[in-house]
């Protein structure tokens, strides 16, 4: 089962549905002039904010509800945590368009303006590690383990925050596989209904405990603390 990789705001984009690509950079804003006699002189005057973009489809049973969350997001022009591999940044929707196919398949294309590059602002690599880890706290309902006292100067508490995530990982795992296995085999309507239920709960703890899992790696490389 592939790990959550790509979340923003509260929506996390989980196995498949994660895309295969995210268009991001900007461009210099350059004033060059060309003086008498030739040759020419550049002033450097700052970074435009740039775009991010990336399309994917939300599925399973909360494909409605997440679609509904960045859809209000964008209405309110609400400012959003953007995060994915080693990249992290304060994002505004600037455009997204769904296409309503099931309740449980919808496709969309969004578009993103960088406010801040989290990244790059961040004077240390400590303060990077402190972010990672409210970032993982933030995924501590959806994963189903509590994380509310991490911090850096507590590794013992790091530590133990891995080993129950990993647990929440496996045994979402090897859950998801029994009910996609009953889904598909059940008789009737009955088995397959609880299939897709058992689906959209144990789907919802694996994205929060891989997104959760990601942030504190990188915490823990960032903060040096080793193989915890």
């Amino acid at each position: 089962m592939a790990a959550v990789v790509v979340t923003l705001g509260g929506v996390a984009f989980r196995d498949f549905e994660m895309p295969a690509e995210i268009l991001f950079g900007g461009e210099q804003r350059l004033a060059v002039h060309h003086p008498v006699g030739g040759g020419q002189v550049i002033d450097v005057l700052g970074a435009a904010t740039g775009q991010i973009r990336f399309s994917g489809t939300f599925s399973g049973p909360d494909a409605e509800l997440r679609a509904q969350v960045l859809n209000a997001a964008l209405d309110a022009g609400t400012t959003l945590p953007l995060a994915w591999g080693g990249f992290a940044y304060q994002v505004v929707i600037a455009s997204f368009a769904a296409s309503y196919q099931k309740p449980w398949w919808i496709p969309f294309e969004i578009i993103l303006v960088s406010i801040e590059n989290l990244v790059t602002a961040l004077p240390t690599a400590l303060a990077q590690a402190g972010l990672d880890l409210a970032s993982a706290v933030g995924f501590d309902g959806m994963a189903g383990v509590p994380l509310g006292d991490l911090s850096i100067s507590n590794p013992v508490g790091i530590a133990a925050a891995q080993v129950n995530l990993a647990g929440v990982v496996s045994s979402a795992g090897s859950a998801l596989n029994a009910a996609v296995t009953s889904f598909s085999e059940g008789a009737g309507a009955a088995q397959p209904i609880a299939a897709m239920s058992v689906l959209g709960s144990v789907s919802s703890s694996l994205a929060g405990a891989a997104a959760a899992q990601a942030y504190l790696g990188r915490a823990i490389a960032n903060a040096g603390l080793g193989a915890l």
